[in-house]
């Protein structure tokens, strides 16, 4: 059986909960040996947050069904997994800018701006 045939059927654990859907199939680094592997990626989805793709080794396939798929993981672990990943996502979507810009703009600004505006900004709000 191909990975190819992997694709869009829905990840289960151990204990048959559902992951998430199988999005793709990609090949990447190990752990511990750093060669190129495949790995299914997962697509979970939550309501009110952000979808996180997450990796898990093809190896780890315990059983293959007609929509069902059943990895060597638990829950638990899973959700260990998309945790960190979405922690990792959200704090590179935050840019802090550089140690500099942040020195220059606080030697000037001595009053808390509570409409986030620029100055230009303020002038043609009026």
């Amino acid at each position: 059986m191909g990975f190819s045939q992997l694709i869009s059927k829905i990840a289960s654990d151990k204990n048959s909960t559902k992951l998430g859907k199988i999005v793709k199939i990609e090949k990447l680094l190990g752990k511990t040996i750093k060669k190129y592997r495949p790995y299914a990626m997962i697509l979970v989805s939550k309501r009110f947050k952000k979808d996180v793709v997450v990796p898990i080794d093809i190896e780890k396939i315990i059983k293959v069904g007609e929509q069902y798929v059943w990895f060597d993981v638990l829950k638990e672990e899973f959700d260990k997994k998309t945790k960190r990943i979405s922690d990792i996502k959200a704090e590179r979507e935050i840019y802090h800018g550089s140690i500099r810009e942040q020195e220059s703009h606080n030697q000037f600004w001595t009053g808390v701006d509570f409409t986030n505006l620029s100055h230009k900004s303020k002038e043609r709000k009026r």
